[in-house]
């Protein structure tokens, strides 16, 4: 089975259409559409956005292990997708917790499924380097939130 078939039997597991679940995971329809047709391959960014679904990236690429990453028992419903992504609002810290969780169970895979142990490092590099870019830029918007209170409780 080729990786375009793949994808759409995982995104059938989810019980998904191709606009659900497209938009779940921040991708274009087109592209989607793209990759299931094999016209296309999906790229780093679109593999992690499917491996945040549950999707064990090894078996998407491979066909080899289990479909869904680690001892996930069910896949992530289009509700909990769009939560995660953002979509629906802001989300209490013990789903912040749940969606950190599966994503670090995502990564690790996608870090194992990479035979070559300089290209595991180089991406654990990138995502340790972005991720210190967003807590510094949080950081430093909390900073201007309080120099705009403080500018305001001074005039």
């Amino acid at each position: 089975m080729s990786i375009e078939n793949r994808l759409k039997v995982w995104r059938g597991y989810l019980g998904m259409t191709q606009a659900i679940f497209a938009e779940s995971v921040g991708m274009p329809l087109r592209t989607l559409k793209g990759y299931e047709m094999g016209e296309r391959l999906p790229g780093c960014e679109a593999l992690a956005a499917i491996a945040s679904t549950g999707c064990n990236i090894n078996w998407l690429l491979t066909g080899k292990g289990q479909m869904c990453v680690g001892a996930q028992e069910k896949p992530l419903q289009a509700a909990e997708l769009r939560a995660i992504s953002g979509k629906s609002g802001p989300m209490a810290s013990d789903e912040i917790e749940a969606s950190a969780s599966r994503r670090l169970g995502a990564i690790t895979s996608l870090v194992a499924a990479l035979d070559n142990p300089q290209e595991q490092a180089a991406l654990l590099d990138e995502l340790f380097s972005r991720a210190q870019n967003a807590a510094e830029m949080h950081a430093l918007k909390q900073a201007v939130a309080e120099l705009r209170a403080a500018q305001k409780k001074a005039a």
